[in-house]
């Protein structure tokens, strides 16, 4: 990522760690918006609807550690944010496919591919252009109500009677050996590329588990080289769900054709047949090498490497990385913790800590 998190983030509480993250993710979506009005910049809303993904993973995973900041409310304004940005991705991937075909057309389907891109351009400009607009004074709502939850938390002072509370690297170690389980379950019932909900069940587990690994890759010996891997997965699915979502865009245009479209050229008919096929192929041979890279011995040794990152994360601290995000906690007042007047079930005071960053 780049905005930089503290060399020590493994070793600070479970709730300061998600913490720290999810303000780093929330710096990232802000850089990125700033981009968003900029019509030269066509990897701005790329990157915007990939930190909102990387957002609403993280606060997903640590929900428990970000309980009493992250509310139900503010869940469902950045699920809304993600899933406004969804048509726009879909059609962006389709234009580009087009384009990429142009050379593998014969002199007959030109015509159709240039009407089916007509088709989505149109489309393109109200689901896209129209949404950002908008989006980023949402995401800034969203960020100035989030953020000040963020900026505090409750902690306990231990007596040395109570069980040492678990450090955000002993958190993320048990996420990672939960979510590779689901993953590997989901991964195991995708078995055609017909079963279009089961790989897109193995897809979002493997980008949840690529993005809980991807800020301690340059923390944790051996996660740098499983981010490679989870991500090659996902472009390997994602390639099938993009060739299952242009399919049915081609068959959608066919029978728009077959009506009589009020904009359909006279011969669009061989090329969108072309498209249709080209689009078969390409999902057929991402299945194929899915298939290949995830066989049985390369997913037992990539599972093997997963699980000796999960007990490194759960048994002990790696070395310090990268001297990261400039975020500390900081005391209040005096630089005394001030404690709010409760105690715990223990009798110890309960004390509130800042989250800062400068």
């Amino acid at each position: 990522m780049s905005v930089r998190l503290p060399s020590d983030l493994l070793r600070r509480s479970a709730e300061e760690g998600s913490r720290l993250l999810t303000l780093a993710y929330l710096d990232e979506i802000s850089l990125a918006e700033r981009r968003l009005a900029d019509p030269q910049d066509s990897e701005a809303l790329h990157d915007f609807r990939v930190g909102l993904r990387r957002l609403r993973s993280c606060t997903r995973a640590y929900r428990s550690q970000l309980k009493g900041s992250v509310t139900k409310k503010l869940r469902r304004r950045l699920r809304d944010l993600t899933l406004a940005t969804n048509p726009g991705r879909d059609i962006e991937v389709q234009l580009e496919w087009l384009h990429r075909q142009v050379t593998r057309l014969g002199p007959g389907g030109t015509e159709g591919m240039a009407w089916l891109i007509g088709r989505l351009e149109g489309r393109k400009y109200e689901s896209v252009d129209q949404v950002t607009a908008e989006i980023g004074q949402r995401f800034l709502k969203a960020a100035g109500k989030l953020r000040p939850t963020l900026g505090t938390f409750r902690m306990q002072v231990r007596t040395g009677k109570e069980p040492k509370p678990a450090s955000f690297g002993e958190v993320t170690g048990q996420l990672v050996q939960s979510i590779a389980g689901e993953l590997s379950e989901c991964l195991e019932a995708v078995g055609s590329p017909e079963q279009v909900s089961e790989a897109h069940a193995a897809r979002i587990r493997a980008k949840r588990l690529r993005y809980l690994l991807e800020p301690l890759s340059r923390r944790v010996a051996g996660a740098k080289p499983l981010v490679g891997r989870l991500k090659q997965l996902q472009d390997l699915l994602g390639q099938v769900h993009d060739m299952q979502v242009i399919t049915q865009e081609i068959e959608s245009s066919m029978t728009a054709l077959a009506r009589g479209a009020p904009d359909r050229p006279l011969a669009a008919k061989p090329g969108l047949e072309a498209l249709l096929q080209l689009a078969s192929q390409e999902a057929g041979d991402s299945f194929a090498r899915f298939q290949t890279e995830w066989s049985h011995d390369r997913a037992a040794r990539f599972w093997a490497r997963v699980d000796e990152v999960a007990r490194l994360l759960a048994g002990r601290t790696p070395a310090e990385g990268d001297s990261g995000l400039n975020t500390t906690i900081m005391p209040e007042g005096n630089g005394k913790p001030v404690s709010n007047g409760q105690r715990s079930r223990h009798g110890s005071p309960v004390y509130s800590h800042s989250v800062a960053g400068s």
